[in-house]
């Protein structure tokens, strides 16, 4: 058990700062009550939303004196102290806004804003999202305007209000912005700007700064989730991001790369990677919840409680699979930092694969988190009581399916890039490549049924087949005189989504695969594996059946869940799979002696 817990954990920490983790987590142990304030204890909080925030606040100051005073200049542990304990949205700080500065800035920008930041003199939120624009970038309506060496930044009507961004609303001193710039009359683009909001230490507005708490909402309680309108705030020209798109004093422009635009996205996919195991790590925690709450009920047999094993072995299975996956993806984005940096010609690949693994990844990742959530809530006996932690947890997992980028708006990006791939090959001897180049080992088929004993093959038969059939209707409305518009929103919008989804999970198949023959194989990472495989195809097994994979025997003696275990394996296997990631948020409900449960004194 500890083996596979430490391996989880191994892909979920930051590896330059392991031991200092290992430390914190070793005088945790030892002296619980001394670091209690790394523990987040949410309840309470959607009764009283101001004093949350102000608690996790003060803890973050706490945590930040016993970072000095333990580790003096260790900046990757400041910068990566959100995986130590619960930031709120001062993560955002630490994983957007500097992120962005480090990727998009000068060596000299870097230094400065990161001196800033280290010592804790700056507080930086992400802004880019704005009221009239969601995951189109260059439908960004807030402006900046060389003048007199400087940039004057605009939002010039309320749609192009800054909005939703955490951190925001309250305590950031500045943030990283997109607007569309112009350089002495001539539109560069979309660039990214380092914009003052706030005097540092009272927290006023400055001049033209309209900025503010967008007010209570559906989760997140604690975050300062704000709007920001600016009217001719002028800023020096070094606070643009200058790595890639240069403005001297003159107003000359210098593009040190055509991509540069594109390279700068390279942030909010940052983001968007680490937000994968984020949803999947509240997905587990949601159903480590459930699961200590009706454990002991579990061990009567009925038709109910196999129903109730049956949706949390799913939960865990498809959550550890998205963590095991995202792995892959992490080190794809590194590879993409590094080409980066080497100005490598593969740059802009690497770069696709990034956005369309982690677009799959993070929109069936939030999907995932709140059906989870929800469904923890149904299975627990309390899970209805904001005691039980799991209401808290599943108001704050609803929002994933939004933001940083919209799923269905990600997942139709994915049906873009497939329409491509199909395009391409029916037009003469292309071939499939990138992410869907296993599809050439189908495009001959000739009704052979798939070797049921490869689930790889029947997923991979499965995606080919469903992508193929989509792609197709929406040539033939095309064809038949229908407008792209028209083909797309309102014929096959639904089933492009679906073709999406079902490349997505097989695509986290694949890569859970790479990801365990990478890192060694064992009986329990295979297990798993197999069982995410088992559960994608018995939830499928309608359209396996259609396209003639296999026949509707054939699939239900695959998918057999019950197969893969013997007597009361399930059970154990439940524990196994509820100590992997340890016992964070579960002290309400954690070995609880039923026969003698007072609940009014528990509650």
């Amino acid at each position: 058990m500890d083996q596979f817990k430490n391996y989880i954990y191994n892909i979920l920490l930051e590896p330059s700062i392991k031991s200092e983790l290992e430390y914190f987590v070793q005088e945790f142990e030892k002296n619980p009550t001394a670091y209690d304030f790394l523990v987040d204890n949410p309840q309470g909080v959607q009764e009283n939303y101001k004093e949350g925030y102000i608690g996790l606040s003060q803890r973050y100051a706490k945590a930040q004196q016993m970072l000095k005073k333990k580790f003096p200049g260790n900046t990757h542990l400041i910068q990566f102290q959100h995986q130590l304990y619960e930031l709120g949205t001062f993560y955002l700080h630490w994983q957007a806004f500097l992120p962005t500065i480090q990727m998009l800035g000068t060596p000299e920008q870097v230094k400065h804003w990161q001196d800033l930041s280290f010592n804790y003199q700056i507080r930086g939120a992400y802004a880019q999202t704005e009221v009239g624009h969601g995951s189109d970038v260059q439908g960004l309506q807030t402006t900046a305007v060389f003048e007199n060496n400087s940039f004057i930044i605009n939002t010039p009507k309320a749609s192009a209000f800054k909005f939703w961004p955490g951190q925001l609303g309250i305590f950031a001193t500045h943030t990283v912005l997109q607007a569309r710039t112009t350089v002495n009359g001539k539109d560069i683009g979309i660039q990214t700007f380092v914009v003052p909001i706030r005097e540092p230490k009272t927290l006023k507005a400055l001049e033209g700064v309209e900025v503010g708490d967008i007010g209570p909402k559906l989760g997140f309680l604690r975050a300062d989730n704000g709007y920001l309108g600016l009217k001719n705030v002028r800023i020096d020209l070094n606070n643009m991001l200058m790595r890639y798109t240069k403005v001297d004093e003159s107003g000359q422009v210098t593009t040190s790369s055509k991509n540069a635009i594109k390279y700068g996205y390279g942030s909010m996919l940052n983001l968007r990677v680490g937000l994968v195991n984020v949803f999947s790590i509240f997905g587990l925690f949601s159903n480590n919840l459930a699961y200590y709450q009706v454990k002991p009920l579990l061990k009567t047999q009925s038709i109910e409680n196999e129903a109730i094993i049956f949706r949390l072995l799913r939960s865990y299975v498809v959550s550890y699979a998205q963590i095991i996956a995202n792995a892959q993806v992490k080190e794809i984005f590194t590879r993409f930092q590094n080409q980066l940096k080497a100005n490598d010609k593969q740059v802009n690949e690497t770069l696709q694969l990034v956005h369309l693994y982690s677009s799959q990844m993070k929109s069936i990742a939030g999907w995932e988190a709140v059906k989870t959530s929800r469904e923890a809530m149904q299975i627990a006996p309390f899970g209805h009581l904001n005691a039980s932690d799991l209401t808290i947890i599943y108001a704050d997992n609803v929002p994933y399916v939004t933001y940083e980028g919209d799923n269905n708006v990600l997942m139709q990006q994915t049906a873009q890039y497939l329409l491509k791939q199909f395009g391409k090959v029916s037009g003469g001897n292309a071939q499939f490549t990138g992410m869907a180049s296993y599809f050439n080992k189908y495009t001959q088929e000739n009704n052979q049924k798939a070797s049921l004993q490869n689930l790889e093959e029947v997923l991979e038969r499965l995606s080919y087949s469903f992508c193929k059939k989509t792609m197709e209707n929406f040539q033939n409305n095309l064809i038949n005189g229908h407008s792209i518009q028209t083909s797309w929103n309102e014929l096959n919008q639904c089933e492009l989504i679906k073709a999406s989804v079902l490349f997505g999970y097989t695509n986290i198949y694949k890569q859970m695969g790479a990801q365990i023959k990478s890192s060694g194989y064992s009986l329990e990472l295979l297990k798993i594996h197999k069982l995410f495989g088992l559960f994608i195809i018995l939830e499928n097994r309608t359209t396996i059946v259609s396209f003639g994979i296999a026949d509707f025997k054939q699939v239900e003696i695959l998918a057999e869940i019950d197969q893969q275990f013997s007597g009361n394996n399930k059970l154990e296997f439940l524990d196994y799979l509820a100590n992997g990631v340890g016992m964070y948020r579960q002290r309400n409900f954690i070995n609880i002696d039923w026969d003698k449960l007072n609940l009014k004194a528990r509650l």
